[in-house]
């Protein structure tokens, strides 16, 4: 049985601070977890092209239940597609430069959850993610 402890932390100063942050009041939020991870473990930097069949990252026929970390690290954005259709309607997640998402993922009977990724800048960009498989 092995555990990954993911951990977020949220923080900004009031609006009226000298920095400002967005809010009336200062923030300090703070979230752990420890999570058990019994199954494989994917991890990559994907080129991801502009053609979203291209770039499969999560096949619910092989993973099943798990957790996904996505990384984009490269200079445009990048989009997370759940089905094959490859349309902007189907598109559940924007990954702006540099920005990342860690959130769990599970395979629902009478829905596709692959998961794909494209772009629409032209080229080739580079992408980190890990899925991390639950049995």
């Amino acid at each position: 049985m092995a555990t990954i402890t993911p951990t977020l932390s949220l923080t900004s100063n009031a609006s009226t601070a000298s920095t400002p942050g967005p809010l009336s009041i200062a923030l300090s939020l703070s979230a752990t977890k420890a999570l058990t991870v019994d199954g494989r473990v994917e991890s990559k930097v994907a080129g991801v092209t502009t053609t979203h069949t291209d770039n499969l990252i999560y096949d619910a026929s092989e993973m099943g239940e798990c957790y996904i970390y996505i990384n984009n690290t490269s200079d445009s954005t990048v989009y997370a597609t759940n089905d094959d259709a490859g349309t902007d309607a189907n598109r559940f997640m924007t990954f702006r430069a540099g920005e990342f998402a860690f959130f769990p993922w599970s395979p629902a009977a009478t829905t596709v959850t692959d998961i794909y990724l494209d772009h629409s800048s032209g080229g080739t960009k580079n992408v980190e993610y890990w899925v991390f498989q639950l049995t």
